[in-house]
Parts: structure tokens; sequence; C-alpha cells
């Protein structure tokens, strides 16, 4: 005999409940966010200070990985003849890490006493250069009184001083600052060591914890969900991957391309340009990362440093920055990045603007790739929908092969 008002349970009602209180879970959150927003951004930024070793050696595995690639094929196995994969890989992960940390130190034991003595120059010429501009104001203002520059000359005048008066409170407070500066250093280090054990690990387990991700999802979604999911994180990391290596070799060329530039100019006895060689031609590379502003961003500073030389040395620098940059963004450029992000460079200086207003300079960097993910996965999402609707309407790239197969075909329907 059967029991009334037995309860029998339903797959489909379960999951439909499972997907209302993710709803509504991921809805409160939102409106917690929105309406709390100083509160979420205090705890969004406290989660980061947390996590940012695991952040940066999550960056630094993924940017030292092509390295220990190469290193492992190339030098290990088809140089020295290593047998052994483990030990190959070992090695390559060993003499990566010694060559990039030789690589910074080399260039911080250049750099930064190129830095401190360019700011003592910079320091000196200061009161120099203001009496100058001084000058030339008074000069322009009695050719032209209606100008009344005086406020204007009377700022510069009195700028002096505030520089004083700042530098006062600053040695006032040195010992202050030494303190927090101190700590701030010490917390870093300790952050960047833990950063380098994550990220040595990373790369020494890539394989088993790709794995591992690769046969969660396959057991959290269904067969066809999870191919696309691990298609999609596939494609990003290959846009991202090929993105970072070809602006690192790019942005390589152009340092090396500037600092000889620089030394061959110097030759003819242009000023300033052999001291500052080196440190401008590190600006200029690293900068170079970020596309299309990098080299604004790194030359503008540039000009600056060699203002302290000469004037006309400023201007010689600015003309080839100008040069190296038009060289890179039509010839060394498209030859090594190709169309590795495949975005148009519309959307490219919107990633950036967009990427710099969230996270300032790494904002800039990663603003590029992540825009390029977003554009292929909407791109693919339209080619279903188009598809599904039967709809033959492929992208063309090449505005002239669109233009000529338009001709063609009113010529075709003309006949």
């Amino acid at each position: 005999m059967q029991t009334k008002n037995q309860f029998k349970a339903d797959s489909r009602y379960f999951t439909i409940s499972i997907y209302t209180i993710l709803t509504v879970l991921v809805i409160c959150i939102i409106a917690r966010a929105v309406f709390f927003w100083d509160s979420t951004l205090s705890v969004i930024n406290n989660l980061l200070a947390t996590m940012s070793p695991f952040l940066i050696g999550i960056l630094i595995a993924f940017l030292i990985n092509p390295l220990v690639s190469w290193m492992h094929h190339t030098v290990f196995e088809k140089w020295l003849y290593v047998k052994n994969n483990v030990l190959a890989h070992l090695l390559a992960i060993t003499f990566s890490y010694v060559l990039v940390i030789v690589f910074l130190v080399v260039g911080i034991i250049y750099i930064v006493p190129e830095i401190i003595d360019s700011l003592t120059q910079l320091l000196d010429k200061l009161p120099e250069w203001g009496d100058a501009l001084i000058s030339y104001i008074n000069t322009i203002a009695a050719k032209h009184p209606e100008l009344q520059l005086d406020y204007l000359i009377k700022s510069i005048s009195n700028a002096d001083s505030t520089i004083q008066e700042f530098l006062g409170e600053f040695i006032s407070k040195l010992t202050t600052t030494i303190v927090v500066t101190g700590v701030s250093i010490i917390k870093f280090v300790f952050n960047f060591i833990v950063a380098i054990i994550v990220s040595i690990y990373l790369l020494i387990d890539k394989k088993m914890q790709s794995r591992g991700i690769k046969r969660t999802i396959y057991a959290i979604f269904d067969e066809e969900r999870a191919d696309k999911i691990c298609a999609v994180i596939k494609r990003s990391i290959h846009i991202f991957s090929n993105f970072f290596d070809g602006k690192m070799i790019d942005s390589l060329i152009i340092g090396a391309l500037t600092f000889v530039s620089m030394m061959i100019i110097s030759l003819f006895g242009v000023p300033g340009f052999s001291n500052c060689a080196l440190l401008v031609g590190i600006v200029v590379g690293i900068t170079n990362m970020i596309p299309y502003f990098g080299p604004f961003l790194g030359g503008i500073p540039s000009i600056l440093l060699l203002c302290i030389y000469s004037l006309n040395s400023a201007l010689i620098f600015a003309i080839l920055i100008i040069i190296i940059q038009q060289l890179d963004g039509n010839l060394i450029g498209p030859k090594i990045l190709g169309n590795s992000t495949g975005l148009r460079p519309l959307w490219i200086i919107f990633a950036i603007t967009l990427g710099g207003w969230i996270a300032g300079i790494p904002g800039m960097l990663l603003g590029v790739p992540c825009v390029a993910v977003i554009a292929g996965l909407l791109e693919d999402w339209v080619n279903e929908r188009l598809e599904a609707k039967n709809i033959d309407m492929p992208i063309v790239k090449n505005e002239k092969v669109r233009e000529a197969k338009e001709e063609i075909k009113e010529k075709e329907e003309s006949k």
C-alpha cells in the first residue's frame, strides 16, 4: 500500500533550487559591494595584500616560463645532451633563475649610482634653471606688460624656499621615515622571497597542477561545458603568453637599440648621451612593455634627465626616440608580435586607458591581453549565434579584400 503525499526526489527541481540559491547569493554580494563600496574596497585591498606573494609568484612563473622551456629543450637537451627529463627541467629552472637574478643585480649596481648622480646634478641645476626662467619671463613681461606675469614670477621665486621648507620638514621626520621605509623594505623582501619560492614550485609541478585543475573542471561540469572551459583557459594562456613573450623580446631589442644609438651619437660630442645611455636604455626598454604609450612614458623622464646636460641633448634624444618608436611600431613590433592579440589599435588604446584607470601601470600592461581574451570570447559567441541562425557573415580584416568581394558580387548580379 502506497503512502499518500510521499516525498519523491526530483533532480530537476534540485538543480533549479541550486541555481536560485546561487543567483540570490550573487545578487547579495553585488548589492553589498555597491552600497558599501568603501568597506568592500578595503576588504579587496587587504585580500590582495595578503595574497600578493602568491600573485607575484604566479606572475614570475608565467614570465620566466619561456626562458625555462628554452633552457630545457635547447640548452640541456639539444646542446648538452641531458637525457633525463626531470634533471633537465630542474637544471633549466635553476640556471634560468640564476641568470635573471644576476642580470637584475648587475642592472641595479649600474642603475642606482646613475640615478643618484642624476638627481644630484638635477638639484644643483635647479637654481640655475629658476634664474634663467625668471630672466626669460621678465623679458617677456617687459615687452608685453598686458600679460601681467607678476604672479608667475613670484611663484617661481618662492619655489626655491618652498623646496627648502619641504626638505627641512622631511629631514625632521627622517627617523620615522627610515623606520617606516625599513619595515616596508623588509616586508617587500620577505614577500618577494615567498613569491620566488611559489614561482619555483609552480614551474616544477606545472604539469601536475595543470592536470589537477583539468580533473577538477571535468569533475564539476559536464563534458561539453568542461571542454569549453578548458578551451577558454587554453586560449587565454596562449594570448597572454604570446603577448608577454613578444613584448619582452621587443622591449629588449628597443632598449638595446636605444643604448647603442645613444653611444654612437655620443661619439659626435653630444653631452650626456654616454653618461645616460645605460639608464635611458633600461628605462625605455621597460616602459616599452606598454603598447603605444610606453615609449612616451620612458621618453619624457629621459628627456628631462638629458636637460641636465643640455637642451640640445634633450631635443636630439626626443627626435631619436620618435624614430625608434616609429621603427618599432612599423617594423620590429609587427615582425615579432604579429597579431598576437587580434585587437585593432582603437581597442588597444581603450584597453590601456581602462587598465590604467583601474590599476595604474600594471593595469596598462595587463589591460591589452585581458581585453583580447574578452574580445576573443565575444567573437566566438557571435560566431555561434550567427551559425545557429544560418547567417554567413565572416570577418573581413582587409578593407580592400572586402571591397573586391563586393565588386565581384555586383558584377555577377549585373550579369
